[in-house]
């Protein structure tokens, strides 16, 4: 549910950030928050990413993708001492040679949330939140990032956000 009001007004109960179906690719590495840890040969078809149709989360296949920035904006305004819940997994990762896998998270070009983990590595799901140190528009410009090595699958559920005073 979207805050139906003013853009600035604070909101009152859990509300969703991201749709699946929203991310677009950030090609230009100018716009790439994340452009610093791009490997130099990264590279990415558009089939590698997708909403999964029967979770319906945002996937990315690193087998075809192995380097990928999307991004969406946000709906609504977010206030200093939100928190934004990020739920995500990834399955079995597994490479030709012990490596990293990485996600990322970011909005209005600050990354929030940075999550590591070595490779290989059994499957797990993760549910995170940041608490916001500042306030971000309306229109705010959320980016995620994914990059590893080896053929796996990573999906990211949800984003939302749970004010400050909210009630769970």
């Amino acid at each position: 549910m979207l805050a139906a009001s003013c853009a600035e007004e604070r909101l009152k109960e859990p509300t969703r950030l991201a749709s699946s179906d929203a991310w677009s690719r950030v090609a230009d590495p100018a716009k790439d928050v994340f452009a610093s840890v791009r490997p130099e040969d990264a590279s990415c078809d558009d089939d590698g990413y997708y909403v999964e149709p029967l979770s319906l989360a945002f996937e990315v296949n690193t087998g075809l993708c192995d380097y990928l920035t999307v991004s969406q904006l946000t709906p609504v305004a977010l206030f200093a001492g939100d928190r934004v819940e990020l739920i995500g997994s990834h399955d079995t990762l597994v490479a030709s040679a012990p490596s990293q896998g990485y996600m990322g998270f970011a909005i209005d070009g600050e990354i929030l949330w940075e999550f590591s983990v070595p490779i290989p590595r059994d499957p797990e799901i993760f549910t995170e939140e940041v608490v916001l140190t500042r306030d971000f528009p309306a229109g705010a410009e959320m980016q995620l990032h994914v990059h590893n090595h080896g053929d796996n699958t990573w999906e990211l559920q949800s984003v939302r956000c749970l004010p400050a005073d909210a009630e769970e």
